[in-house]
């Protein structure tokens, strides 16, 4: 069997897509893996950790909102996207095309159904918000099976033949994630004191990380916490270690990237974080409490979505981000993360939200409808 993967941008749609093919590569060694994404996308960052995955580039960029210049663009791109598709459909004559949403998916599965009229080609999508993203809504009206981590986001998606719920897949280190002495080393931290995880998603965000600059001197004041934080690309990791050492400020760790994101999961007493379908999927996976501070920038307000409906089994609080402005996130932290019984609560119904199957789930809908291509 030969199965492409398209799609990411972003740790939302890659991560998924890495779990997706970590699965397919366990459970079935002699299938054939190639992955189709763009090289400024994180697939480009990330991939070359599977070497047995053939990455394919093509050109991709987001649906214009307006006719002008960046229509313009777009088409341009789309024409040059298509043939670099076209081209790695001939190299690698896959049976099973699976898009993971974001813009470079777009082109691979609208080409595999096409050729799946003429040729043995089935395609599925794989959608991971409560509210779907512009490229699955309209691709999900072609493909022969629709993926879905939130049974709401179905309501956005009237048109579809065969749709089925499978969770959102996550790395396997986040099923096997523990706390550990040597995880605490690795980010120079002390096991005796509470932690608290701050990641704004793999792009970062500025307002987390203002949240906890701004209140520095109160954090530093805390001998009972410590923060580990993750950048991004939302600020430069030197420029804010300098400033925290100029205010003496000793408790919190800073990174720009984690390679192993598991590592910091496990040793997380509360995590604080956008509210993206994969950051929530490995929080119940690793059974954690957390803050959740949606982007009230991503399209279509799906981060509100996806964060009320794990607040809705009340395995998370959600903050607005006038709300962490100053001192306020600061303050939301020091609240939550003594107060033991909440985590507890707030931990356990974490656990529950998510299948830790997904992965399984994914894996078996790719066989049957590889089974189809070959009846």
């Amino acid at each position: 069997m030969r199965v492409m993967i398209a799609g990411g941008g972003t740790g939302g749609h890659v991560y998924p897509a890495v779990a997706i093919a970590e699965e397919i590569h366990k459970r079935m060694p002699d299938a054939e893996i190639a992955y189709v994404g763009t090289r400024r996308g994180l697939e480009a960052r990330v991939l070359p950790s599977l070497p047995w995955v053939r990455f394919f580039s093509i050109r991709a960029r987001g649906f214009p909102r307006s006719i002008g210049w960046q229509a313009i663009g777009f088409l341009c791109s789309l024409a040059v996207g298509c043939i670099q598709t076209i081209s790695a459909f001939i190299r690698f004559r896959p049976n099973v095309v699976i898009g993971v949403g974001g813009y470079s998916s777009f082109v691979p599965v609208s080409v595999g159904a096409v050729l799946g009229r003429i040729l043995p080609i089935r395609t599925l999508i794989h959608e991971q918000n409560a509210i779907p993203g512009l490229a699955n809504r309209f691709l999900a009206r072609f493909v022969d099976d629709v993926l879905l981590s939130f049974p709401e986001a179905a309501q956005a998606l009237p048109r579809t033949q065969r749709v089925i719920v499978t969770g959102n897949p996550v790395r396997e280190e986040f099923t096997q994630a523990c706390r550990s002495e040597s995880a605490y080393r690795l980010f120079g931290l002390d096991p005796s004191l509470r932690t608290v995880l701050v990641f704004g998603g793999s792009l970062g965000s500025t307002a987390l990380v203002d949240g906890i600059l701004q209140a520095k001197e109160t954090l530093a004041g805390d001998g009972t916490l410590q923060v580990l934080m993750v950048t991004g690309d939302a600020a430069d990791e030197h420029a804010i270690e300098m400033e925290l050492a100029a205010s003496s400020v000793h408790n919190v760790a800073i990174r720009r990237y984690i390679e192993r994101m598991a590592d910091a999961f496990s040793i997380a007493d509360l995590i604080v974080s956008r509210a993206g379908a994969t950051t929530l999927a490995e929080i119940s996976a690793c059974g954690k409490p957390a803050i959740l501070v949606p982007w009230r920038d991503a399209s279509d307000d799906h981060q509100h979505a996806n964060a009320r409906a794990l607040e809705a089994v009340g395995g998370c609080a959600i903050a607005e981000e006038d709300e962490i402005a100053g001192t306020g996130l600061v303050d939301l932290i020091r609240d939550l993360v003594h107060d033991d019984a909440r985590l507890a609560h707030m931990a356990g119904n974490a656990a529950g939200f998510a299948p830790l199957d997904a992965r399984t789930r994914i894996l078996g809908e790719i066989q049957w409808t590889a089974k189809e291509v070959r009846a």
